[in-house]
């Protein structure tokens, strides 16, 4: 098996400033199950072809997401502290005891409908206040009224209170980049998960005592009331959605920002209405590969690729990388906004398909049906600065131009 001594895949600063998709593409081609070593002994298993990414992603016997999601989680192969009680660190059959009050209170047809019609309002009245001419950072203006529309729905809290959760959860994936924790990530870091975890604990106590039970967080609340749900398991997993849900939408928006820009020819077929936006929305799914991959740890030796993982090992399962596979993607190396029967991993696979989707796919294709509706465009002033992250595909500005639609489409 090919073994990369001192990977670039653990490094931020390759993610931010080199080509990790090249890199990744020619591990795909070459060696697409690989051993990657840092120096201070810390090492993982790279799986970078779709087929091999998907079976270990429904492998939920043989690989374990108990023990850290990410690289950098856990130096040895131990469980994380929240481990069987936070939704993404849990596995079979606890996983489906906590996913099931989730999905039923946070992602029901119902809250979802709620959520999409807040985030319209939300980016209506954003969208709405901008001139020709104007210019503006669109990940601090425009990107965090999607995430925003959702906690007020799903955490019953008003704008204010949904801006500064965001900000935190912001800090808590970017946290090794200095746009967002400045120069003591690892405080910064600390910092922000506490003050998350304190906010969900005071809304769960409300709700505790106004029985109120509209919401997400109101329904985790009466979980605990009734003794179904401990309160730290209602409070972790309430920053789980925070989290998952805060960090991926407005990164998404933005590298769509970015790609419409890039591709003003194609825009415009959804623009005229010849691309449904549906079927572009998947796309940029694809295309922007948001969540780069997620780590697990083999319980027990697994089968891969012709290759054998042995217990006791991590792996990482790359879906950028699966999400521009040529066994699986025509032309994959190409933006192509009316890509039919798109099989994109964005969201992961089987049980542990990230519970929030059906929202985060509604925050971003809500967002294309708005910005294909409306009389203006953004037009991209300079190359944006990209996250420093190999966790969260994203960026960290993006300075846009507010022009004329006609003009834009020109």
């Amino acid at each position: 098996m090919h073994v990369v001594e001192d990977s670039p895949l653990y490094s931020p600063e390759f993610f931010a400033d080199g080509d990790p998709w090249a890199y990744l593409a020619d591990l795909r081609a070459h060696h697409p199950v690989s051993v990657h070593r840092r120096e201070d002994g810390y090492e993982f298993h790279a799986l970078t072809r779709y087929a091999d990414i998907y079976a270990a992603y429904v492998d939920h016997q043989r690989l374990s997401s108990s023990y850290g999601t990410m690289v950098d989680g856990s130096y040895l192969p131990q469980k994380d502290s929240a481990s069987g009680r936070m939704l993404i660190v849990t596995d079979q059959p606890a996983h489906t005891g906590i996913r099931k009050p989730i999905k039923t209170s946070g992602f029901s047809r119902d809250m979802l409908a709620k959520v999409g019609r807040t985030v319209r309002r939300n980016l209506r009245d954003t969208l709405g206040e901008l001139s020709v001419g104007d210019r503006l950072d669109f990940g601090s203006v425009v990107a965090p009224e999607l995430p925003k529309g959702v906690l007020e729905v799903l955490f019953g809290i008003g704008a204010e209170d949904a801006a500064k959760l965001l900000e935190d959860t912001r800090t808590m994936i970017g946290y090794r980049d200095e746009v967002y924790a400045g120069t003591s990530p690892l405080d910064a870091l600390v910092d922000a998960q506490l003050d998350v975890l304190e906010f969900i604990d005071e809304l769960i106590g409300q709700r505790l005592d106004s029985g109120q039970a509209d919401d997400m967080i109101g329904f985790l609340a009466r979980c605990v009331a009734d003794g179904t749900m401990p309160r730290d398991v209602a409070v972790l997993n309430g920053l789980n959605v925070a989290v998952g849900g805060n960090e991926t939408t407005p990164h998404t928006a933005s590298l769509t920002v970015h790609t419409i820009d890039g591709h003003r020819d194609q825009w415009r077929t959804v623009a005229d209405g010849d691309t449904g936006c549906d079927v572009a929305t998947q796309e940029f799914l694809r295309w922007t590969s948001t969540n780069s991959y997620v780590q697990r740890l083999a319980v027990e030796d697994f089968h891969v690729g012709g290759h054998v993982i042995p217990a006791g090992s991590f792996v990482t399962l790359w879906n950028m990388s699966a999400n521009r596979d040529p066994e699986v993607f025509d032309r994959p190396d190409e933006f192509l906004i009316d890509r039919a029967d798109n099989k994109q991993l964005a969201f992961g696979a089987g049980v542990h398909r990230c519970v929030g989707a059906p929202a985060a796919t509604l925050e971003i294709q809500t967002f294309v049906e708005e910005l294909a509706a409306w009389d203006k465009a953004f037009a991209v002033l300079e190359e944006p600065r990209k996250l420093r992250s190999n966790f969260m595909l994203g960026l960290t500005e993006l300075q846009v131009e507010v022009v004329d639609a006609k003009e834009f489409h020109q």
